[in-house]
């Protein structure tokens, strides 16, 4: 019987395989959109590790896919075909050059400033909608 660490392991291989089939990205291009090492990558695709923390996070949100997604055996009724959109470079879904930044940024926090930095942010969207309401109500 299979070990739950190599079948972990044969899950993600066929995932990220998966990936490749939908996106056309080879493994040079998954290193760059994830920003690991191409040699990260191709020790994921030949089963040698996963990627953890971060870098799991990473590869999640630049494929669209749930983190635990990449750990899943393959359903048989689930054809590469009919995989959920993955976004392609050409989608809105792909991130900017300020955003990687950010993000890369906020990646490096611990978790109380990424915390505090959500927390800002939304008061800050909120300040900001009250103002627009403010100027609307003298326009109008």
């Amino acid at each position: 019987m299979m070990n739950m660490k190599t079948e972990q392991h044969e899950n993600f291989v066929r995932r990220l395989q998966l990936i490749q089939d939908q996106t056309g990205w080879n493994l040079s291009e998954i290193a760059r959109r994830v920003m690991v090492s191409p040699q990260a990558v191709q020790q994921w695709a030949k089963g040698d590790t996963t990627p953890r923390g971060e870098r799991l996070k990473r590869l999640a949100a630049v494929t669209g896919k749930p983190e635990h997604w990449f750990f899943m055996p393959l359903d048989a009724n689930e054809p590469s075909n009919s995989l959920s959109e993955i976004p392609t470079s050409s989608s809105r879904d792909m991130l900017d050059d300020k955003e990687k930044a950010l993000l890369a940024l906020f990646n490096q926090m611990p978790e109380a400033e990424k915390n505090r930095l959500i927390v800002h942010a939304k008061a800050t969207l909120q300040e900001l909608d009250l103002l627009k309401d403010d100027v609307l109500s003298i326009i109008k």
